[in-house]
C-alpha cells in the first residue's frame, strides 16, 4: 500500500513539474532580419507560438548569409558564438528558415543542439534529408510550381511567344533553376533564363526582350549595383518592373507598390511559418511524436490589385474567385460610408451631451451674474485705490481710468476723458510718448491747460482678446527728494508689467467664471438646472474669485511698499516675487530652479520683494534678448551663522567685464534706449546697502546646465538676520 502511494505521489509531481517547465525554442534564420521573406516567416512563427498560450521562451538568431559569404570559417565562428551564448541554456526545439540554416544544423549536429528536435521551413531542396539517418528533423518544404504559373501565363497573354525566367546569381537560385528546368522541359514553350549578380546587367537584358512575351520571377534577393554594393530586394523589384514592359508572374509572394508584378501561384512565407510553428507545438507537447515533412499546401494564388489594374487583367476570368487572394485593394465606398456614419453619430451624440450639459448649468443665473458684477466692482476698486494714476486705452482712445488719474489731471469724473484721444494729454513735442513702451518723465496737460511733470510708464498687454495700453503715472511737481523720485521711477517702470502679469493670471479664472455663468443661464432658460450642478458651478466661481482676490492682495502689498520691520521667511519673499512675475516667466518660457534653506530674518519684507523683482526683471529681459531656448534662473538661499546669502543666477551670457562694476550706478543701462531706465539695480543697491544693511555683489558665473556649458550674471546678496527698527525719517 505504501509503495503504491509513493508511486502515485511521484507521478503527480512529475505531471505538475511538466506543466511548470518552460520550453525553450530557438528560431535560426539563414538571412538577416530586414530581409522581407525572413521577416514574414519569423513573424508568423512567433505569432503562432505566442497564440498557443503555452509557456515558451523564444530565442532568435540570424546567420546573415545573403550579406556574408557562408564559407567554412564563417560557419565555425558562428558555431563558436552559439556555443557560448547557449552554454547553460537547454534548447528543446530549433526552427530553421531556408536552406543555409538547416545545412548548418546538419553539419554540426553532434556539436550543437544535439538533443534538440529540429523543424525546418522554406526548404527548396527536396532531397535535403536523404543523407541524414536520424528521424529528429522534419519540417515544411517550399515547392516552386513554374508549370502552374506557365499555364496561367498562357491564359493571360493573347499571344505568348517566349517566357523569360528572371533570377539572381545566388546558390538558392541555382537550386531552383534545376527544379524549373525539370518542369518546363515537359513543355514546348520557348524560354530563356535572365540572371545576373549585377542588377544593371540584368536590367539591360530585360529592356531588349520580345514584345509578345511574359516574365516569371524565380529569385530576386541577391543583387549588387555597379559599385558591387548589395541592394535591397524591394529596390531590385522596382528596377525590374521599370525595365520590363509586360506583366511579370511571381513564384513568391513579393510585390512592389506601383510595379508590374501581378502575382501568381506563389510560395507563401507566412503559411510556411504557421505550419512549421504548429508542427513545433505538436512535438513540444509530445517529444516522441514522429511527423513527416510537409510537401504540399504552402502555395496559393495571390495577386496585386494595382498591377492587375495597370494591365487591365480580370483575373477572375481565368481562376475561381474563391481560390484567389487579391492584395492592396482600395477601400470600398461602403466602408468609407460606414466611417462617415460613425463620425456623424459621434458628433451628434457629442452635441446632444453638450446641449444637456448646457441645460443643466442654467437655473440660477441671476445670482451668478450678481457675483460676477461684484467681482468686476472689486477690480475697479482695486484700480481706484492705487496711488498712481492709471489710464487704459485702445488704439489711442481712453476706455477707462482710475480716480487718481482723474484727480491729477484736474477732471471731475471719468466720463470727461472716456472716448477721447490720449494724445490730447501731451504737449506737441511729446506726441510720440505713447508709441512705444516707455518709462520716464514727460509733461501732461491738465483740464485747465496747466502743465505738470509726471513720471510715466506705458505697457501693452493682452486683455479680453484685445491689445490694450496701460499708462501709469505720478505727479513729480511737488517731489522734495531726488532719491525718492528715483525709487518711485523704478517702481513705476515695473507697474505696467505687473498689471500685464495680473491680466495673464486673471484670464483663466475670468474665462472659467464666464463659462459657468453662460452654462447656468442656458440651464435656467430650459428649467433643467439642479442643486448639484448649481453648487458645482458656484464652487468653480468662488475658487476663481478667491484666486482673483489673492492676486489683488499680493499686488496691493507690493504697491504699498511700507517699510515695516517684521520677522519673515526669506523664501516667502522670494516666492511672492516669483508669483508676481509668474505669468511673464511662463509666457517667455523661463524656468525657475530653487534651492532654499529655511531662514527667518527680521527685516523689511516689502523692500526685499522690490529688490527681487528688479533683479528678476533684469534677468528676464536679458534671457529674452540673448537666449532662444533653455532659459533658466537659479535662486538659492543659504543659511549662515548671523546672516543669509541669496544668489540669483541666469544663463543669459553675463555682462561685459569692463562695465560690470557700473551696473549699480543710476541711469546706467545695457538695454535699448526706450526699454530701460537704469534705475532698477541702483534702487536695489541703495535699499540693500543703506536700508537693509546688507551687501550685493555682481559677477559673471560659468556652470553646466542640461549637459551644456552655460554662463550668466550672478547677483549675490548677503543680509543680516536682524536690523533695528528706525524712525519714520
Amino acid at each position: 500500500m505504501k509503495c503504491f502511494m509513493i508511486r502515485k505521489y511521484i507521478f503527480l509531481i512529475f505531471i505538475f513539474s511538466a506543466f511548470l517547465y518552460s520550453k525553450n525554442v530557438l528560431i535560426l534564420n539563414s538571412y538577416h532580419p530586414s530581409f522581407s521573406w525572413t521577416k514574414i516567416q519569423v513573424d508568423s512563427i512567433v505569432n503562432t507560438l505566442l497564440d498557443s498560450k503555452q509557456d515558451i521562451d523564444i530565442y532568435i538568431e540570424y546567420m546573415d548569409t545573403k550579406r556574408n559569404n557562408p564559407a567554412l570559417m564563417y560557419k565555425y565562428k558562428f558555431l563558436t558564438l552559439l556555443k557560448y551564448k547557449y552554454l547553460n541554456k537547454k534548447i528543446d526545439l530549433v526552427i530553421s528558415t531556408d536552406d543555409n540554416a538547416i545545412n548548418f544544423l546538419k553539419m554540426f549536429r553532434n556539436e550543437l543542439f544535439s538533443n534538440s528536435k529540429i523543424v525546418f521551413s522554406g526548404i527548396n531542396n527536396l532531397n535535403i534529408l536523404d543523407d541524414y539517418k536520424k528521424d529528429d528533423i522534419t519540417g515544411v518544404f517550399e515547392r516552386m510550381t513554374p508549370l502552374v504559373n506557365y499555364e496561367l501565363a498562357k491564359k493571360i497573354a493573347l499571344k505568348l511567344d517566349k517566357l523569360y525566367l528572371i533570377g539572381d546569381d545566388s546558390v538558392t537560385f541555382n537550386v531552383l533553376k534545376k527544379l524549373v528546368l525539370k518542369e518546363l522541359n515537359k513543355t514546348k514553350i520557348d524560354y530563356e533564363f535572365i540572371s545576373n549578380k549585377s542588377i544593371d546587367d540584368l536590367i539591360s537584358k530585360l529592356k531588349n526582350t520580345d514584345k509578345n512575351s511574359m516574365a516569371m520571377l524565380i529569385m530576386s534577393a541577391s543583387y549588387v549595383d555597379k559599385n558591387k554594393n548589395p541592394i535591397t530586394m524591394e529596390n531590385a523589384l522596382k528596377k525590374i518592373s521599370q525595365a520590363y514592359k509586360n506583366p511579370i508572374i511571381s513564384t513568391a509572394r513579393v510585390f512592389n507598390h506601383g510595379g508590374k508584378i501581378i502575382g501568381g501561384y506563389v510560395v507563401d512565407g507566412n503559411r510556411q511559418g504557421v505550419l512549421a510553428a504548429k508542427m513545433a507545438l505538436e512535438i513540444l507537447n509530445d517529444p516522441n511524436l514522429k511527423i513527416k515533412p510537409i510537401l504540399n499546401g504552402t502555395n496559393s494564388y495571390v495577386f496585386d490589385y494595382n498591377a492587375l489594374k495597370f494591365f487591365g487583367i480580370d483575373i477572375e476570368k481565368y481562376l475561381p474567385s474563391e481560390s484567389i487572394k487579391v492584395l492592396n485593394k482600395p477601400i470600398s465606398f461602403f466602408e468609407h460610408f460606414k466611417h462617415i456614419i460613425l463620425i456623424i453619430s459621434i458628433i451628434a451624440i457629442s452635441l446632444i451631451v453638450i446641449l444637456l450639459i448646457s441645460l443643466i448649468y442654467n437655473f440660477k443665473l441671476k445670482k451668478v451674474n450678481k457675483r460676477l458684477e461684484k467681482s468686476n466692482k472689486n477690480i475697479q476698486i482695486f484700480i481706484d485705490n492705487i496711488l498712481e494714476g492709471i489710464i487704459i486705452s485702445v488704439d489711442g482712445i481712453c476706455i477707462d481710468l482710475n480716480k487718481e488719474a482723474i484727480k491729477l489731471l484736474g477732471y471731475e469724473n471719468k466720463n470727461e476723458l472716456i472716448d477721447k484721444n490720449i494724445l490730447e494729454l501731451l504737449s506737441e513735442n511729446q506726441k510720440n510718448f505713447f508709441d512705444t513702451e516707455n518709462a520716464g518723465e514727460t509733461i501732461f496737460i491738465k483740464k485747465n491747460k496747466e502743465q505738470i511733470n509726471v513720471l510715466a510708464m506705458n505697457k501693452k498687454v493682452s486683455f479680453e482678446d484685445r491689445r490694450v495700453s496701460v499708462t501709469s503715472f505720478v505727479d513729480l511737481t511737488h517731489s522734495k527728494k531726488r532719491e525718492k523720485l528715483l525709487f518711485e521711477q523704478s517702481k513705476l517702470a515695473s507697474m505696467g508689467e505687473m498689471i500685464g502679469n495680473i491680466a495673464h493670471q486673471w484670464r483663466q479664472p475670468l474665462s472659467a467664471i464666464s463659462t459657468c455663468a453662460s452654462g447656468l443661464k442656458l440651464q435656467h432658460e430650459v428649467n433643467v438646472l439642479d442643486d448639484e450642478n448649481l453648487n458645482k458651478s458656484l464652487d468653480t466661481i468662488m475658487k476663481s474669485t478667491n484666486y482673483l482676490s489673492n492676486t489683488i492682495d499680493d499686488f496691493k502689498n507690493y504697491i504699498k511698499g511700507e517699510k515695516i520691520i517684521t520677522k519673515f521667511s526669506v523664501s516667502h519673499a522670494v516666492e511672492n516675487s516669483i508669483d508676481l512675475l509668474s505669468a511673464s516667466f511662463k509666457n517667455y518660457g523661463i524656468n525657475i530652479v530653487k534651492n532654499f534653506d529655511d531662514v527667518q530674518i527680521y527685516s523689511c519684507f516689502n523692500e526685499l520683494i522690490q529688490i527681487f523683482i528688479n533683479i528678476l526683471n533684469n534677468s528676464k529681459d536679458a534671457l529674452n534678448k540673448n537666449c532662444k531656448k533653455d532659459k533658466v534662473i537659479f535662486i538659492s538661499i543659504k543659511d549662515e551663522q548671523n546672516s543669509v546669502t541669496i544668489e540669483l543666477v541666469d544663463n543669459a551670457f553675463g555682462v561685459e567685464e569692463k562695465i560690470i562694476n557700473k551696473i549699480f550706478e543710476p541711469y546706467f543701462t545695457t538695454k535699448e534706449k526706450m526699454q530701460g531706465t537704469g534705475l532698477g539695480l541702483y534702487m536695489s543697491y541703495t535699499l540693500i546697502t543703506e536700508s537693509l544693511k546688507g551687501i550685493i555683489v555682481a559677477s559673471n558665473k560659468e556652470f553646466i546646465y542640461n549637459s551644456k556649458d552655460a554662463k550668466g550674471l550672478c547677483m549675490q546678496i548677503t543680509l543680516p538676520k536682524y536690523i533695528e527698527k528706525k524712525d519714520d525719517n
